[in-house]
């Protein structure tokens, strides 16, 4: 009668000690980002700066994915600001911003005839910061009157109707903290639709993106167009 209870005791005791190996192996792991906007990852900042990569830039004749990617024309800023939207593809209207945005544009480079303090205007379609065969070495200086806001992305025009110039890939750094942008989708209905302006909405890619030339966007090939939702910081 006096051996029952004692194994009793002493599986009970086994069970204790194994107790913590066992929750120890299947603890969950929490690898996803808590950042939701740009105030998020950059902290509060009354300006950024704005660099791009000429590798990065496109002719204006469509493309289908980043591969198609080339380096003819520079990369030109027609409008730029902060903007709440989740938009994914090409976008053909002003963005809504949360606060005052962007209110001043300077750059590094200037080229005659244009003026990059246009590109805060977004009906000034043919004048801004033109950045040409500099795209590599210029900055450009964003001034922000309301902060970051409730933000999540930038809005880039580029040239009228054709989008000379524009570029997919942009370096953005305040505060010590630089992350890369890009849109979600890049492609777009051939040389010339018929909307007068367009543009993006640049999104952060995470802090595993440390180079303009990330070995993740050069291998994509003509066909990939939209970027996984797992380069981004948050999802657009």
């Amino acid at each position: 009668m006096k051996i029952i209870p004692l194994l009793f005791s002493l599986s009970f005791i086994n069970a204790q000690i194994a107790l913590p190996t066992f929750q120890a192996v299947h603890k969950p792991q929490n690898t996803s980002s808590s950042n939701s906007n740009l105030e998020d990852i950059f902290g509060s900042a009354t300006s950024f700066t704005y660099m791009a990569n000429i590798l990065w830039t496109n002719d204006g004749n469509g493309l289908n994915g980043w591969g198609d990617m080339n380096n003819v024309n520079g990369h030109f800023i027609s409008y730029i600001n902060l903007t709440t939207s989740t938009e994914k593809t090409i976008i053909t209207t002003q963005q809504a911003t949360n606060g005052n945005g962007i209110t001043a544009v300077a750059s590094t480079h200037s080229s005659s005839g244009y003026n990059a303090a246009d590109a805060i205007n977004y009906s000034s379609v043919t004048s801004g910061a033109w950045l040409a065969a500099n795209t590599n070495t210029a900055v450009v200086t964003c001034t922000m009157s309301g902060g970051w806001g409730e933000n999540r992305g930038i809005q880039v025009n580029a040239w009228r109707i054709y989008m000379w110039g524009a570029c997919h890939l942009v370096k953005i750094s305040i505060n010590g903290i630089t992350r890369y942008f890009a849109p979600k989708d890049i492609s777009k209905p051939g040389k010339n639709p018929p909307s007068g302006t367009y543009g993006h909405v640049f999104y952060p890619l995470n802090d595993t993106f440390t180079s303009f030339t990330d070995s993740r966007l050069t291998s994509l090939g003509t066909n990939d167009s939209v970027l996984p939702d797992s380069y981004f910081e948050y999802a657009p």
